[in-house]
Parts: structure tokens; C-alpha cells; sequence
């Protein structure tokens, strides 16, 4: 064993290029459980249209269209937000390489002082 695994694997790195897609996976597996789902209910329809009552066919098409609608929903949605993630990276890229982050300057830094006459003359109105 390493020390680089030791500490962590090398895949859970965050990267600017993984970094779009952290946090999206239980938004994968929910869309991905739902599509399942729903082609679980048509086979089930399927394989069971003669000896199933008509309700519970009814039901399994309606729960199988309904799981579809809200995993296509779901796709759609996670397009749309992979797509606006990845282009805000690429614009804050590309306005890093234009404006690089200032150099830290060498001064010491300066504490402000209330030397204002206004502050000097008077009291505090706490009492220690």
C-alpha cells in the first residue's frame, strides 16, 4: 500500500474536470432506478396480459408510464444542468487566463487606525 492510497484514492481527487460532474450520481441513479423501473412494469404486463386482472394491468401501465415521464423529466434536467456546470467552467477558465490572480504583494499589511478627532475624545459607554 501506497502513501497516496493510504491518505485517498486517487479517482475521489478533485479536479477542475471532475468537478462538473461531483455530486451529480444521485441524480444518475435516481433517473437510471426509474427507467428500470418502468421497463420492469412492461415486462411485467408482458409476461403476466392474460392471468393479471384488468386493474392491476391498468395499474402497472400507468405506474410504468409514469416512472418513464419522471425518469425523461429527470434526463432532461440533468442535461440541461451538466451542460450549464460545464459551460460555467469553461468561462471561468477562460477569464482566469485572461485576468491571472494577482502576485501576493511584499508589503506588510497595514491596520487601519481610528486616529480620527472624532473617535479620540470620546468614552465608551461600557463599563468594564
Amino acid at each position: 500500500m501506497t502513501a497516496a492510497t493510504a491518505d485517498g484514492d486517487l479517482m475521489n481527487r478533485k479536479t477542475p474536470g471532475n468537478g462538473v460532474f461531483q455530486g451529480m450520481g444521485w441524480m444518475i441513479g435516481s433517473v437510471s432506478l426509474l427507467f428500470l423501473i418502468s421497463a420492469g412494469l412492461e415486462l411485467f404486463v408482458r409476461q403476466t396480459f392474460r392471468q393479471a386482472s384488468v386493474a392491476t394491468i391498468l395499474l402497472a401501465l400507468s405506474l410504468a408510464r409514469w416512472s418513464y415521464v419522471l425518469g425523461s423529466g429527470g434526463l432532461i434536467f440533468l442535461t440541461v444542468w451538466w451542460l450549464l456546470k460545464w459551460r460555467s467552467l469553461r468561462i471561468q477558465r477562460a477569464v482566469m487566463r485572461e485576468h491571472p490572480p494577482a502576485e501576493p504583494s511584499r508589503r506588510p499589511v497595514e491596520i487601519p487606525v481610528l486616529a480620527d478627532p472624532q473617535f479620540l475624545g470620546r468614552r465608551s459607554h461600557c463599563k468594564p
